[in-house]
C-alpha cells in the first residue's frame, strides 16, 4: 500500500513539472468581437434619427462617425434604442453595451460611473417656443430671471434638467408644476405643440433643428451659454480598451478634412 501512495505522489508531482495541471485548466481565449452594439436614442437630429431606409436604420451626424469607428474595429455596427436616457446611461456604464453615442455631455458626475473619448462636438442651450408664442429672449441669451414664470419642458437626466433646477427653480413660484419631466425627446416636443408647456429647453443644435424645420411650427425662443462638449460613452473604466480607438479615428478624421465634410453635410444651416 505505501509503495502505491508513493507511486501516485510522484506521477502527480511529475505531472506538475512539467506543466500537465497548468494545460488542464487553462481557459481559451475569447472569441473576437464581431459586432460594435452602441447605444442611441432617436430622435436628435442632425446627430441621430431615424431612418427606415437604410439597413442600420438611423442616419445622422454619430452614425457616419460610428460607421468609421466599427470599420476601424473590423466590428459590424449595431445601433440599440434606448426609451430612456437615464437607462441608457446606466446600461452603458455598466458594459451593457459596447459603447453610447446619444449626444452625451461630458460631466464630472458621468466621469465616475464612465469613460469618454475626446470630445466630438460643442454645444450650449436652447429654448423652443411655438411660432405664435410671442415670448422671445432678449438679445435671443435666456436668463433665469425671463424663465421664471414659464412652464418649461426638460429631458429626464440631461444638463437641460441640471441647468433649469440649478438656475430658475430657485427663481419659480411653483416649481412642482413649472417644470415638466419626460424621458424622450418626442415627449418634449409633444408637449411644446400641445400648449401644456411653454418652453422646452434642449441642446441648441437640436433646437435648431427642430425650428427649421416648418411641419414642426416651432421657433428658437433663445439660448443659454453653457459650453457643453459631446463625447463617445464607454463602461466604466473601459474594459475593451476603446476609447484609444474612438480617439484615433476622431484625430484622422479631423486630419483628413472628413470631419468638416461631415458637418457641411449634417449642418447645412452653420453651427
Amino acid at each position: 500500500m505505501l509503495s502505491v501512495v508513493v507511486l501516485v505522489v510522484a506521477i502527480v508531482m511529475f505531472l506538475g513539472g512539467i506543466g500537465v495541471g497548468s494545460v488542464f485548466f487553462t481557459r481559451a481565449p475569447a472569441p473576437p468581437r464581431t459586432t460594435l452594439i452602441v447605444a442611441v436614442q432617436a430622435p436628435f437630429p442632425p446627430f441621430m434619427d431615424f431612418n427606415t431606409s437604410v439597413d442600420i436604420g438611423f442616419q445622422g451626424f454619430e452614425v457616419d462617425i460610428l460607421q468609421r469607428i466599427g470599420t476601424e474595429l473590423n466590428r459590424t455596427l449595431v445601433l440599440r434604442q434606448f426609451s430612456s436616457f437615464t437607462t441608457l446611461l446606466a446600461e452603458t456604464g455598466r458594459g451593457a453595451v459596447d459603447m453610447a453615442s446619444a449626444s452625451i455631455t461630458i460631466t464630472a458626475a458621468r466621469n465616475d460611473t464612465m469613460d469618454f473619448s475626446n470630445p466630438y462636438f460643442r454645444v450650449d442651450q436652447g429654448f423652443l417656443a411655438q411660432k405664435s408664442n410671442s415670448f422671445a429672449c432678449t438679445n435671443n441669451v435666456c436668463t433665469p430671471q425671463q424663465l421664471a414664470d414659464k412652464i418649461i419642458a426638460v429631458q429626464q437626466a440631461t444638463t437641460s434638467q441640471d441647468w433649469i433646477e440649478a438656475n430658475v427653480k430657485p427663481l419659480m413660484a411653483n416649481p412642482g408644476n413649472q417644470i415638466k419631466v419626460f424621458q424622450q425627446v418626442e415627449q418634449l416636443i409633444t408637449a411644446l405643440q400641445s400648449g401644456s408647456v411653454d418652453l422646452v429647453m434642449i441642446d441648441s443644435i437640436t433646437a435648431k433643428s427642430f425650428a427649421n424645420d416648418p411641419a414642426n411650427n416651432l421657433k428658437l425662443a433663445g439660448l443659454v451659454v453653457t459650453n457643453e462638449s459631446y463625447g463617445f460613452a464607454v463602461a466604466n473604466g473601459d474594459p475593451q480598451g476603446l476609447v484609444s480607438v474612438i480617439n484615433r479615428v476622431l484625430a484622422k478624421i479631423r486630419s483628413d478634412g472628413t470631419y468638416q465634410t461631415l458637418i457641411t453635410k449634417w449642418f447645412p444651416n452653420g453651427v
